[in-house]
């Protein structure tokens, strides 16, 4: 085996997002952290009422993306792999 071989390199798309406190403008699944920086969840951003809207805890209603203090990710692609059809 080559010792030079590619091992653990993360995917050119997963570098290509950067984290940002700009809230998103388009529904999708995004990342997401609260300020100040905690554990990173996965969300979806949907358009509720013609505003932008998530929820971050089962437990809470769905609160305006604009309102919330953190930074966001994405939007992350669909998956093309295996059991996405």
């Amino acid at each position: 085996m080559d010792s030079t071989a590619k091992v653990n390199k993360p995917s050119p798309r997963a570098t290509d997002s950067h984290w940002s406190t700009e809230p998103p403008t388009q529904p999708g699944c995004y990342w997401f952290r609260r300020d100040p920086p905690s554990r990173d969840m996965m969300v979806q951003v949907r358009e509720t009422d013609g505003a932008l809207t998530v929820t971050v805890q089962w437990s809470e209603p769905d609160q305006p993306v604009a309102t919330l203090k953190g930074q966001w990710r994405g939007p992350i692609p669909p998956s093309s792999g295996p059991g996405s059809r």
